[in-house]
C-alpha cells in the first residue's frame, strides 16, 4: 500500500484554531466541534472522544472528502483536537491514522507536536488575556479605607488583636484575665466569655474586613474561626478596659462618691447598664429622707418576718445592705443562710425578695450533692453577672470544701468550661443559702452569717394581715424604690465619715463586719452578729470534735495515747459508757480504724473545741508513732 505525501500544517495556509472553510470541501460533510469550547477561562480543558469522529469511523468519515486539500485541512483538525487529548487517546488515533495510510508516522509525530505548541500558545495568551481582566477588576475594587486586610492569616491574627487592644470594640472588657462580651437591653445584662463564634459575630458588626480573592477581587470577609481561636489564644491584653464587675443598681465607693450614670465606669472598673430604675441618690440627703429610709425598711419592708433575736434582724439588713458595699469593702463576704424551723416561715421568702432587687429575672440555684458539681456551679456564677446566689432549700448539711475555700478567695480559679486552660474569675458576690434547720459543717461555722426565723406557732405559713401584701410582686414592681432607699442609708454614712464599728472582728471577713456594722451602728440598729456564737457552736463538725477530746480527757487526762490505744480502749469499754457515741462519724460512714483516726486527727491538730475548750496536741517517737494527748485553755 503506497502512503501518500500529506503536507505538514505549516506548509498550509492554516492557522491553528481557524475555523474548516466549507469552500475547500463537500459541504455537506459536517464540522467537529471546535475542542476549545467549553473550556474553562484560566487553563484549555482536553477535548473528550466526542469532539472528534469515533476512532471507529474515523476512516468512513474521511473517505467522502474527495478534494485532496480538503482531506489533508482535515486530517490536521483532528491532529490538532488529538493534541489536546490524553497520551492513551493520542495513541489510539495516530494508530487508525498510521494504518490507513493517511500520514506517516514522523509527519504525524511532528503534526502533532506543532499542535501542541499551538494549544499552549494559545493557552498562554488566554491566561495573559485572563490576568489583565483580573488586573482591571481589582484597580476597580477599592477596599473601604478603615478596612482591615485579613488575606493573610498571620496579619488577620496581628490586625484583629490590635483592634480589640485599641479598643475598637465597645463591647469588649477583660474580667480577670478573660475577655468577656458586655451586652445590654432594654431590661437585661448579658456578660459572656469570647469564644470564636462571638468574636466573629463582633467584627461583622464592628469592623469591616476584606479579603483579596485570587482573582484580585477586594471582597467583604470574615476571619475563619481557627483564626479566632488563634486570637483569643493570646494571654495578655494590658490595653483592654478591666471589668471589675456588672451592676443593675448605683453602687457607692470608697471615696465617698456613687457611681449612678450608665456606661462603663474606668475609675471603678463597673459597668452600668440603660434602665437600673433607680431615682438619682442625691449629693446630700436630708435628715427627713433618712428617717423616712430607715423608718421603711425596717418598719415595712422586714417588718413582717418572724425574726428569731435582734441579732437575726440586724443580720437581714447587714445582708440587704451588702451587695451595694463591694466597692467599699474591696474584700470578701461571708456566707449568709436563712433558716427556720418550720416551712412557710419566711426562709425562702426573704431570699427570693434579696435576690430580686439584686438579680432581677433570675431564679435561685439549687446546692449539688456532688462536689465536683459543686465546683461547677462556682465557675458557672461567676462566669455571669450576678450580684447574689442563693442556694434555695438546702436539705444536707453545708459543708462543701470548694464552697468554703471560695468564699476566702478574692479570685476563683478553674478549667474554662469546654476549653483547655484555666480562667480566673474575681469572687466579688454574696453567696447565700436557705433551709429547714440549716446545719453547718467543716470550715462554715466560721465563715457563715445567721438569719434566723421562728413564728413560735403552727401554720406560719396561714398568717395574715401583713404592712406589705403580696410582697414578692410589690418587690418586683418597685425594686428601684428599694434600692433608692438602701442606698440613702449608705449616702448618710459616707457624709458622716464612714466611720467603721471596729467592735467586730471576723475571722477572714473582718472588713465586711466593720464596714456593715458601722452603717448599722451609725443609724442606731443594734444586734449585728450578736448571734456569732450560736452559729459556730451550731458547726456539726465542732460538735462532734467537742464531744470527742472530751471523751479522751475523761478518759486518758493529760497523757499521750495512740490511735490505736484510742480504739482499743473505746471497743473494749462496757456499751453502757457509750464511748462509742463520741467518736465522730467516718468520711465514708464506715468502721473506724488506727489509720483513719489518726488521719482525722492530724486534720484537727491545734484547733481549739468545745467548752472548755480543748486541743488535740502530738508528739513523735523515734519509732515514727504519733503520741496524743489533750491540752485544756486556761486564762
Amino acid at each position: 500500500m503506497t502512503t501518500r505525501k500529506v503536507p505538514k500544517l505549516a506548509d498550509l495556509d492554516v492557522k491553528p484554531g481557524d475555523a474548516y472553510d466549507q469552500a475547500h470541501g463537500d459541504p455537506d460533510v459536517p464540522l467537529p466541534p471546535d475542542p476549545r469550547e467549553g473550556r474553562s477561562e484560566s487553563v484549555p480543558a482536553p477535548t473528550d472522544s466526542e469532539s472528534l469522529p469515533p476512532v471507529s469511523i474515523l476512516i468512513e468519515h474521511l473517505t467522502p472528502i474527495t478534494d485532496p486539500a480538503a482531506k489533508r485541512h482535515r486530517i490536521h483538525e483532528i491532529i490538532r483536537a488529538v493534541a489536546l487529548l490524553s497520551v492513551e487517546a493520542q495513541q489510539e488515533y495516530r494508530n487508525v491514522i498510521i494504518d490507513a495510510g493517511l500520514i506517516s508516522k514522523n509527519d504525524f509525530r511532528e503534526s502533532l507536536t506543532e499542535a501542541k505548541k499551538a494549544a499552549a500558545a494559545r493557552a498562554k495568551a488566554e491566561r495573559d488575556e485572563l490576568a489583565s481582566a483580573r488586573a482591571q477588576t481589582a484597580s476597580r475594587s477599592v477596599a473601604p479605607s478603615d478596612a482591615l486586610d485579613i488575606t493573610e492569616e498571620p496579619e488577620a491574627v496581628r490586625l484583629i488583636t490590635d483592634a480589640i487592644n485599641d479598643g475598637q470594640f465597645t463591647e469588649i472588657f477583660l474580667r480577670g484575665d478573660i475577655l468577656t462580651q458586655v451586652a445590654t437591653g432594654e431590661k437585661w445584662v448579658l456578660a459572656r466569655e469570647l469564644n470564636d463564634a462571638i468574636l466573629r459575630r463582633l467584627i461583622a458588626d464592628n469592623l469591616p474586613c476584606v479579603k483579596v480573592t485570587p482573582y484580585g477581587a477586594v471582597v467583604g470577609a470574615l476571619p475563619m474561626p481557627i483564626t479566632c481561636k488563634a486570637i483569643l489564644a493570646l494571654q495578655q491584653w494590658p490595653k483592654v478596659r478591666r471589668l471589675r464587675g456588672i451592676a443593675g443598681f448605683p453602687v457607692p465607693l470608697a471615696d465617698g462618691s456613687i457611681v449612678q450614670q450608665p456606661g462603663y465606669h474606668a475609675s471603678s472598673g463597673l459597668f452600668l447598664p440603660e434602665g437600673m430604675g433607680v431615682p438619682p441618690v442625691p449629693d446630700n440627703p436630708t435628715a427627713s429622707q433618712i428617717k423616712k429610709a430607715l423608718d421603711f425598711i425596717l418598719g415595712d419592708f422586714l417588718a413582717d418576718f418572724p425574726w428569731l433575736s435582734p441579732a437575726d434582724k440586724a443580720n437581714a439588713l447587714g445582708t440587704l445592705l451588702t451587695p451595694l458595699l463591694r466597692e467599699i469593702i474591696h474584700d470578701v463576704f461571708p456566707f449568709v443562710y436563712v433558716t427556720a424551723p418550720e416551712r412557710g416561715s419566711g426562709k425562702t421568702l426573704l431570699a427570693d425578695l434579696i435576690n430580686t432587687i439584686y438579680n432581677p429575672g433570675a431564679d435561685m440555684r439549687v446546692l449539688p450533692a456532688d462536689e465536683k458539681e459543686i465546683e461547677k456551679t462556682i465557675t458557672s456564677a461567676l462566669r455571669g453577672a450576678s450580684p447574689i446566689i442563693v442556694f434555695d432549700n438546702i436539705t444536707q448539711t453545708i459543708k462543701s470544701p470548694a464552697l468554703a475555700a471560695l468564699l476566702t478567695m478574692q479570685n476563683w480559679t478553674a478549667r474554662i468550661l469546654g476549653g483547655s486552660r484555666d480562667g480566673s474569675y474575681p469572687n466579688d458576690r454574696l453567696w447565700m443559702g436557705t433551709g429547714t434547720n440549716v446545719s453547718l459543717g467543716g470550715d462554715f461555722g466560721q465563715r457563715s452569717v445567721r438569719i434566723a426565723m421562728d413564728y413560735g406557732k403552727p401554720n406560719p405559713d396561714l398568717r395574715t394581715g401583713f404592712k406589705i401584701p403580696h410582697i414578692k410582686e410589690w418587690t418586683k414592681e418597685h425594686r428601684g424604690h428599694i434600692l433608692w432607699q438602701l442606698l440613702l442609708l449608705v449616702r448618710a454614712w459616707q457624709l458622716a465619715g464612714a466611720e467603721l464599728d471596729k467592735q467586730h472582728v471576723m475571722r477572714g471577713f473582718t472588713p465586711w463586719a466593720q464596714v456593715t456594722g458601722g452603717i448599722l451602728a451609725f443609724h442606731g440598729i443594734e444586734g449585728f452578729l450578736g448571734n456569732r456564737d450560736e452559729v459556730v457552736g451550731q458547726d456539726d463538725d465542732a460538735g462532734d470534735m467537742a464531744r470527742f477530746l472530751g471523751m479522751l480527757k475523761s478518759r486518758h487526762g493529760g497523757k499521750g495515747v495512740t490511735a490505736r490505744q484510742i480504739l482499743e480502749d473505746v471497743i473494749g469499754a462496757p456499751r453502757v459508757l457509750a464511748l462509742e457515741d463520741a467518736l465522730p462519724p467516718t468520711f465514708d460512714g464506715g468502721v473506724w480504724n488506727a489509720r483513719a483516726l489518726g488521719k482525722l486527727m492530724s486534720a484537727h491538730e491545734g484547733r481549739w473545741y468545745g467548752k472548755p475548750l480543748l486541743a488535740l496536741r502530738r508528739k513523735t517517737d523515734h519509732k515514727g508513732i504519733s503520741w496524743w494527748r489533750i491540752e485544756e485553755w486556761t486564762e
